[in-house]
């Protein structure tokens, strides 16, 4: 009897080791499973999940079997030039290093027919956090989700730069280091990991800052509640929906039952999102966070039922080729390349304003339902090209929004224009506001999508102050304006700094003092400046070895065993001519 009772028991423990884990999808009810598994303390996990067979294992497969970048594209209607994004830079932050991240985007940009993105030709680069090409080492499941983020933002912003950055680990020390490096290289930084919230959070939200870059950071795969660091205020969380197709005609997008969200436990909401009123009532106030920050911002197709398709050579589960993947992981960086493509800085005020065209899901429940107007399961929705009523019509935005150049130099912005649903029409550009004395030239007159820049050229007479740039763009029937700050601050005057060191000397009779004297010229000074010495006792010599210097002097003062013994102050004078001089003081001391 109780050998049967062991047996059964073992039955027991062997089914459970074979259950996958799984969830239901709207189109072929796909099994699937974290690409990384859970974090330890202090560290984060990705946020990929690949599809598996029935009994749970990864399978990967000669041919694409997701979703491509055409039908994203269409679903959404994004545009589908293969040059929108150019003059932009995607960041993306991930951990351990993915040796064959460049081979297999270029395998990926083949099969879609999108440019190559090399190292070769510019378009992509890898570094550690650091900066450095020493890179970290591998690690299977996290060179899938490199392939996925890498790939996605590529596929949706193919005229962008990639910028892999790579952390030495998953710990959050070593992805704020890269963050760090990230968001000085990139206009867009893409963050496809996160663990639970923990106190102290708030003291990293810093790493997510950066004067005219973005950040998108995946919401999570597994509902409410939030995660960190979706939830700081500084980023755009990125929830997930469910694409829904008949036949291959897109039918529609829900809410994804796993997508992350939910109010942060630590994290206040931002202006933008806590006054964001929707229509009527359906805005922040209808998700009871009581000003706490309320995730995901926005969503994106995530639902492993609806994935998109990575390949990937680098083995994982002892296998290469093409997977079927999903996971906030795929929404993060898609929604960074659209915001490349539109140029704008897409932080809480541009998402909570009125410059995304959204569509609000309004079906779906990852623990909070899918409502109309904000939730927390979907945000404010998906970026809908096509609108409610797929109107044809283009965005225009200036980047950065504030540039401040002193006059007699030179600045530029990034001028960006991003069809909307099915306009192919031609966009003629225009600027005002170029203060007096300077010139504002655009790069070209026109574009009908991608970027182009505007120069700002000033001269010394150039007007001094605070100006607002305004960028027009007229075609298609459709006018739209950018504005951006421009400052020019006075040019300096020519000048010099006198400086001695050291400060003070002693000595002997009969021994020789000396002291090193520096010119620092500022303001375009590159004249000679003659130094002269006052202070001495009468009898006593000096000498300055050059006498007359634009950088450095040596004064040397000798003394004799009849130099009356003291205290003097001597007085270093640097004339530039003109009326232009500097003196400063030294001591001597004689014993």
């Amino acid at each position: 009897m109780r050998r049967r009772n062991v047996f059964a028991a073992l039955v027991v423990v062997a089914l459970v080791v074979l259950v996958p884990v799984s969830a239901q999808g709207a189109n072929g009810h796909a099994n699937y499973r974290a690409v990384c598994p859970g974090p330890t303390a202090g560290a984060a996990h990705c946020h990929a999940l690949v599809v598996t067979d029935r009994r749970g294992n990864p399978r990967a497969s000669s041919s694409p079997t997701g979703l491509s970048p055409a039908t994203i594209k269409s679903a959404y209607s994004f545009p589908t030039g293969n040059t929108v994004g150019a003059g932009m830079t995607i960041a993306i932050v991930d951990a351990y290093d993915d040796p064959s991240a460049e081979s297999d985007l270029n395998v990926f940009s083949s099969q879609y027919g999108l440019p190559a993105c090399t190292t070769a030709n510019g378009c992509f680069e890898k570094v550690n956090q650091t900066g450095d090409t020493i890179y970290p080492q591998s690690n299977a499941g996290w060179a899938l989700e490199i392939s996925l983020d890498v790939q996605w933002a590529h596929a949706i912003a193919p005229g962008a730069k990639i910028l892999l950055v790579e952390a030495s680990s998953n710990s959050f020390a070593n992805l704020l280091a890269a963050e760090d490096w990230a968001k000085t290289h990139a206009q867009y930084v893409s963050n496809s990991w996160g663990a639970g919230e923990f106190s102290g959070e708030t003291s990293y939200d810093s790493h997510f800052s950066q004067n005219g870059v973005s950040f998108f950071v995946s919401a999570g795969d597994a509902g409410l509640p939030a995660e960190y660091p979706s939830a700081s205020p500084n980023v755009i969380s990125v929830g997930g929906t469910t694409l829904h197709f008949s036949s291959g005609t897109f039918t529609g997008e829900t809410g994804w039952s796993s997508g992350g969200g939910g109010c942060s436990a630590y994290e206040t909401a931002t202006s933008a999102q806590a006054s964001f009123k929707g229509t009527g009532s359906n805005g922040y106030a209808q998700v009871n966070c009581n000003g706490k920050r309320a995730t995901p911002d926005v969503s994106l197709d995530a639902d492993p039922a609806s994935g998109v398709s990575v390949y990937d050579s680098t083995k994982y589960y002892g296998q290469t080729g093409w997977w079927k993947v999903g996971g906030t992981s795929a929404s993060s960086p898609m929604w960074a390349g659209r915001a490349a493509v539109a140029g704008a800085v897409v932080n809480s005020g541009y998402v909570y304003g009125t410059s995304v065209p959204f569509r609000d899901i309004t079906s779906g429940n990852n623990g909070a339902p899918c409502l109309v107007g904000f939730d927390l399961c979907s945000g404010r929705g998906s970026w809908n090209d096509g609108g409610s009523q797929s109107t044809p019509d283009f965005t225009l935005s200036v980047s950065p929004s504030s540039q401040t150049v002193t006059a007699g130099a030179g600045t530029s912005y990034t001028v960006s224009v991003s069809p909307i649903g099915t306009f192919s029409s031609s966009v003629d550009l225009g600027v005002a506001g170029c203060p007096s004395g300077a010139t504002c030239a655009l790069g070209t007159s026109s574009l009908m999508s991608g970027s182009t820049t505007l120069d700002i050229s000033t001269t010394s007479g150039t007007a001094t102050g605070a100006f607002t740039l305004t960028v027009s763009g007229t075609g298609g029937g459709k006018t739209h304006t950018a504005q951006a700050s421009l400052t020019v601050n006075a040019p300096q005057q020519a000048d010099f700094s006198l400086s001695v060191s050291p400060g003070n000397r002693t000595v002997k009779r009969g021994q020789t003092a000396s002291y090193s004297v520096a010119i620092t010229p500022s303001g375009g000074f590159n004249g000679m400046v003659s130094l002269s010495l006052a202070g001495l006792p009468s009898g006593m010599s000096f000498s300055f070895t050059p006498q007359s210097t634009g950088s450095v002097s040596t004064l040397t003062v000798p003394t004799t065993g009849s130099t009356p013994r003291g205290s003097y102050t001597l007085t270093i004078t640097g004339d530039a001519g003109g009326g232009l001089t500097h003196a400063t003081a030294v001591t001597l001391k004689v014993h």
